[in-house]
């Protein structure tokens, strides 16, 4: 539970924004409350501030356009380049420490937190708007042009048409036109909106009003780069550097205005675009430079905007959001690292929109070249909608995407992040992996994949943001780790110096970090044990003194040697030679209670019975065993759990009676009573031993369970599993 007050909210996102906030401490959306910020270190600081907005949009459907998420890369680089970048949620206006999402046209208007107001975004230099699939009320307007002619700047992201992502039937496209591709009556909202419906010119709509440019209704693809780069003495300087830019299901954009906006990217004469297979009538409507430009700029009085009509090459695949929709994990297009990026040109956009300037339009003079007006501003196919006012599908059984208290755990705004709080929707929907892997390994790993990775500590990478780990024994390897903001104050070793040269476990997600080889998306980082699992054990070199831990699966060469099992993933196992004085206490022939204990040893290195092994066995020790039973009175039976309320710590022992969801649960009886079960949920190291879908041994088997009575698939249930240990 976090509890979140005042102060702090004040110090995370600016007392301007959160002034009236109370101390709350609430069950329900409390756990994503900790308003992400990035920082710069203090001697590279520039003094400016980026806020990303999520108030109107940014999340649904598979978009996850955060700053810790599928924005992360970009943040990241601003923040190297010395910005503050925060996350913009909206006001909380109730001051119940939530900013909660309500639809504005359903009656819950007043109670809508997720709200633009000048006020609450002044603190920033620039504010990025990207995919926003709400429209503005004409109040907000009103804020981002007060925003504007205070002499900031606007970075408008979009996408192709009919990128409806919420169902709402309105995309990014409309909503920054400011109006709808359709003319029906229903567009013309009025109240807080007015008269939303296609006006069918090209000069009218709340952007090109504004700013001179339009978002074309378009769906265009071309992966191999838009290659018309204009000339950085026609863009501010903004194109120097910059190479061809994807475009992976875009829109273009048309200049109404030469004097308020010019293109910075078009597609060449050389460029053949196509459309996208799924866009809603022809997609490309002119080619070439007449389809209007990818990337523009705008100058509008003391103010400077930006656009683009793709958010592909700027994401990155990291999202940190389950779908609002059905829990199930989004997948986000790896655009900062494709060959065709737009990594520099999004800095360089940034910095443009962070400077000041006295000049008022792209008027000719002192180098401020005006634009190139698009011959077809608004094309014939543009001035109807093809989905006659439709969404472009259906909201999913038990879904209401204006009421977020029907979100699925761990999507944005959802009420509840943990799991075990709420029923899993959708347990583990990435594969596990089976053990732990050496940084070799995992350099070796598909981007993408879950990896679980031991390595040793040896610097801070780009500041306290994350760290680099090298192999245990091939020194020369080494892996990014960026790290969570919880996970710095303890792993960074700029915050931490003691974490130098520390062996730890991290794991997380296989991806790029900072240009290199890298693992992101950490859920868990732990100190590693000084002894190495069965796995590692086998990957050391022969003559080599090792310490292995694992678990004592069976005798060996009758009372001369043991099996020892990994304790994570049991297809890795290696042979130990017992010396004469260890064979009566650790042979398991002798001693078959020692079955299925945790052994650890000190020995060599090498093979026995022709198979990977460690002799010259010096240090044996043990731990656990199967017929280890429980001081009386400290373990609970299954009715008594049923009893206790959820939240608390318990140890129960009951019998193992079938498998539950398949490899991730199982029920568990009283000894004597089969109306009394109780559902096992397992961890992903859990699984390859006790569950009864992979080893159908355990069913009919005793087992002691230490973790949190709660649900689990809608019934009694304990969680958090720490400990399990068979006890027969």
């Amino acid at each position: 539970m976090i509890s979140i007050n005042k102060t702090t909210l004040a110090m995370v996102f600016g007392a301007g924004l959160f002034a009236q906030v109370n101390s709350v401490s609430a069950a329900a959306y409390d756990w994503n409350n900790v308003v992400p910020v990035k920082t710069p270190s203090a001697s590279n600081n520039n003094g400016k501030t980026v806020y990303f907005d999520v108030s109107h949009g940014g999340v649904e459907g598979n978009a996850d356009w955060v700053i810790d998420g599928a924005f992360s890369d970009f943040a990241d680089a601003l923040v190297q380049q010395g910005y503050t970048v925060k996350e913009y949620r909206g006001i909380d206006l109730n001051n119940d420490g939530a900013i909660r999402f309500y639809d504005d046209r359903t009656g819950n208007g007043a109670q809508n937190e997720a709200i633009i107001t000048y006020d609450a975004i002044k603190g920033s230099d620039v504010f990025v708007l990207a995919e926003t699939n709400r429209p503005f009320t004409m109040s907000e307007q009103a804020a981002l042009e007060q925003y504007i002619a205070a002499g900031k700047g606007i970075f408008f992201v979009a996408d192709h048409y009919d990128a409806d992502r919420n169902l709402n039937t309105w995309d990014a496209t409309e909503v920054f036109n400011g109006y709808n591709r359709s003319d029906l009556s229903k567009y013309n909202l009025g109240g807080e909106y007015g008269d939303w419906r296609n006006p069918k010119s090209a000069n009218a709509g709340w952007l090109v009003e504004n700013f001179g440019i339009r978002f074309r209704f378009n769906g265009v693809d071309y992966k191999q780069g838009v290659s018309g780069v204009e000339p950085s003495a026609q863009t501010e300087g903004i194109t120097q550097g910059v190479q061809p830019i994807l475009m992976a299901a875009g829109a273009t954009l048309a200049v109404v205005d030469a004097q308020k906006a010019k293109g910075l990217v078009y597609f060449s004469e050389s460029d053949n675009p196509v459309k996208w297979k799924h866009a809603k009538d022809q997609g490309l409507y002119f080619g070439g430079k007449a389809e209007g430009p990818y990337v523009a700029i705008a100058k509008s009085g003391a103010g400077k905007a930006a656009f683009i009509g793709d958010s592909s090459p700027i994401e990155d695949a990291s999202p940190k959001y389950r779908r609002q929709d059905s829990g199930s994990t989004k997948r986000t297009y790896p655009g900062w690292t494709d060959a065709g990026n737009a990594a520099t040109l999004a800095v360089n956009i940034i910095d443009w929109l962070a400077t000041p300037e006295s000049y008022q339009y792209f008027d000719n003079q002192n180098g401020h070249n005006s634009g190139f007006v698009t011959p077809s501003p608004m094309a014939a196919q543009e001035m109807s909608d093809p989905n006659n006012g439709q969404p472009w599908g259906t909201p999913a059984s038990g879904f209401n995407p204006w009421d977020t208290d029907t979100y699925k755990n761990n999507s944005f705004n959802a009420p509840f992040g943990d799991t075990s709080t709420n029923p899993d929707p959708d347990p583990d929907p990435t594969p596990t992996p089976g053990g732990t892997i050496s940084v070799t390994d995992a350099l070796a790993t598909a981007q993408g994949q879950p990896v679980v990775v031991i390595g040793k500590v040896t610097a801070a990478v780009n500041g306290i943001y994350g760290l680099q780990l090298n192999d245990l024994t091939a020194q020369a390897s080494h892996i990014f780790v960026k790290l969570e903001s919880a996970q710095r104050a303890d792993f960074n070793p700029q915050l931490n110096p003691a974490i130098l040269n520390q062996n730890i476990i991290v794991t997380g997600m296989r991806n790029r970090y900072m240009g290199d080889a890298g693992i992101r998306y950490v859920s868990d980082i732990k100190i590693a044990p000084t002894a190495l699992s069965v796995e590692q054990a086998l990957a050391s070199s022969t003559g080599e003194a090792i310490e292995v831990t694992g678990r004592i699966k069976s005798a060996l060469n009758g009372i001369y040697a043991l099996v020892l099992e990994d304790s994570n993933n049991a297809n890795f196992t290696i042979n130990i030679k017992l010396e004469s004085n260890q064979r009566n206490d650790f042979s398991p022939q002798l001693n078959p209670e020692l079955l299925n204990a945790t052994l650890t040893v000190k020995g060599v290195r090498d093979s026995y019975m022709s198979q990977p092994g460690v002799r010259q066995v010096s240090q044996l020790s043990v731990s656990g065993g199967s017929t280890n039973e429980p001081a009386p009175g400290s373990d609970s039976s299954v009715a008594e759990v049923l009893a206790m309320s959820n939240g608390e710590p318990v140890t129960v022992v009951g019998v193992i009676t079938r498998a539950v969801n398949g490899k991730y649960a199982l029920e568990l009886r009283d000894d004597n009573n089969t109306q009394d079960t109780v559902y096992i949920k397992l961890e992903s190291s859990q699984r390859n031993r006790y569950s009864p879908q992979l080893n159908s041994n355990v069913i009919g088997k005793r087992l002691r369970v230490e973790g949190i009575k709660n649900n689990y698939m809608s019934h009694a249930g304990v969680r958090n599993v720490s400990r399990l240990t068979l006890l027969n």
